[in-house]
């Protein structure tokens, strides 16, 4: 059985959810795990203390749990009350009854903020909906922050704090770092596995992220208030959010408008365009996901990305921080295979894309540069042959230097494990200098040997023609005049 969502942005006036409250939130110096276990042990309270050290959190580990005198050579306490001494945040992870208590008890102690990481509130029946509202009550009492239930807490790879358990908020292994001056990403999900997905699958192909806020039921601090603290930060340029509810929805509007004032880009999985999907949200986090109609107007009019799931959220975020902005939809393909010229061709014209035929002076000026049996038109086909020839390099940089497309696409294969065909400081350099985006397309999978290589680059390279279509849309929908559903561009189409 579930129950309606409380929203609880509209039911009290909460203590400011400002900048600097949230960014205290995110930077403590002392944390506090209620219910606290070794790190060995295979649960949820083990993997908070195991994450949280990997995390590399320099602060103060406080375990709370009369259970313990000790936790991995660290004094544990019987009660938040006995710590003695001030605790920025409490990760909470005991039994919904007691969560209340604990809460209460933890504002009473003076720590600054809380993360209800238990489940069983409103998400599970109308009767334990009244615990939830107790939450609230605590944090609307008390001035506490209090961010959940029923989430996964948070990861701030900037400072090295993973308050949370799940296992991707680890230092990234070194096959995952990031694109070379790529900008970065912040992700606020009311999932925290999504959430957490979108961290694990952006790392994989270069993405550089500062945050990854989970926020659950939302019994006081919501999505849009960590949103709205991104719009504006230092150091984030495209915030991806997975939202069931906009539970404040002129908070969102202002933060969407300060985004787009500071040029930073929102994408937005926005859960209830089918009934399934809305009832899965109403049993998942007790959401109402609201008319979709309307909220489609809405992200229409602040200029907000929809995407439908993860992976294309991804890949269009992953487009807009290593790419500038295309002036129009006309694609140039430059092709080391045929066929993966004519599958990109029909993919990108079905999603709405114009793939104009080049005009003959522009072929005139790529023909010399590869095989007879190429083509000079639009895909413009080197062969295999023109990798080797410069033919691939000297048609990119006749389609980037010219006036007949907006977007230059780049097939090849990158599945060697100790070399790579083709000039990668060469095609650095043509990106450096061109205002037009460049996508680079493997139609192998490619390894990992030549992702890096691309990374150190500074350039991205998609594996699947989904993903890129999902990118090239990022890079060419406007804005300031209206926002693009993946949808409509055909990506979804049955």
């Amino acid at each position: 059985m579930t129950t309606p969502s409380l929203t609880p942005a509209q039911d009290h006036a909460p203590a400011d959810a400002g900048g600097a409250a949230i960014e205290a939130f995110l930077k403590p110096k002392s944390i506090a795990l209620i219910g606290a276990a070794p790190a060995e042990q295979r649960s949820i309270r083990g993997a908070l203390m195991r994450v949280l050290r990997r995390g590399g959190f320099d602060g103060r580990i406080v375990p709370v749990n009369p259970s313990y005198a000790e936790i991995n050579g660290t004094p544990c306490y019987p009660s938040i009350g006995a710590v003695g001494f001030a605790v920025d945040l409490a990760v909470i992870a005991i039994p919904a009854e007691f969560v209340c208590d604990a809460a209460a008890e933890c504002a009473a102690a003076g720590v600054r903020a809380a993360i209800i990481i238990s489940s069983g509130f409103a998400e599970e029946s109308a009767e334990k909906a009244h615990l939830q509202l107790r939450l609230s009550e605590v944090a609307r009492r008390t001035g506490m922050r209090i961010c959940g239930p029923n989430c996964e807490g948070f990861y701030n790879l900037l400072d090295g704090v993973a308050a949370t358990f799940s296992a991707a908020a680890e230092p990234a292994e070194a096959e995952n770092q990031a694109i070379v001056g790529a900008g970065r990403v912040a992700v606020v999900a009311q999932s925290g596995g999504l959430g957490f997905a979108m961290l694990n699958r952006g790392r994989a192909l270069g993405l550089d992220f500062t945050h990854i806020v989970t926020t659950g039921n939302e019994c006081d601090l919501t999505a849009v208030d960590f949103i709205g603290h991104f719009a504006t930060d230092a150091v984030s340029n495209v915030i991806i959010a997975y939202l069931e509810e906009i539970r404040d929805v002129a908070g969102f509007r202002l933060a969407a408008e300060r985004a787009r004032a500071s040029g930073k880009m929102i994408i937005v999985i926005k859960i209830g365009q089918s009934e399934p999907g809305r009832r899965a949200a109403l049993a998942h986090t007790g959401s109402i996901t609201g008319a979709a109609a309307d909220l489609d107007a809405m992200f229409a009019d602040l200029g907000v990305l929809v995407a439908v799931e993860a992976d294309e959220a991804v890949a269009a975020a992953l487009a807009f921080v290593t790419n500038p902005i295309s002036a129009g939809r006309r694609v140039g393909i430059v092709t080391t295979a045929g066929g993966a010229g004519t599958v990109l061709c029909e993919s990108l014209a079905g999603a709405g894309f114009a793939i104009p035929a080049l005009s003959e002076p522009l072929q005139c000026l790529l023909r010399p540069t590869f095989p007879n049996y190429g083509s000079a038109a639009n895909p413009v086909d080197v062969t295999a042959q023109g990798i080797f020839t410069g033919g691939a390099m000297r048609a990119l940089e006749v389609l980037l230097d010219g006036d007949e497309v907006d977007l230059v696409v780049f097939a090849a294969t990158l599945s060697g494990e100790r070399s790579i065909s083709i000039d990668i400081d060469a095609l650095r350099e043509l990106a450096a200098r061109s205002a037009k985006p460049i996508l680079i397309y493997s139609y192998t999978l490619p390894s990992g040997f030549a992702r890096q290589a691309l990374r150190r680059a500074g350039l991205p390279v998609f594996a699947h023609i989904r993903d890129l279509v999902a990118a090239a849309h990022a890079l060419t929908f406007d804005r300031r005049r209206r926002a693009g559903r993946l949808a409509e561009t055909g990506l979804h189409s049955s």
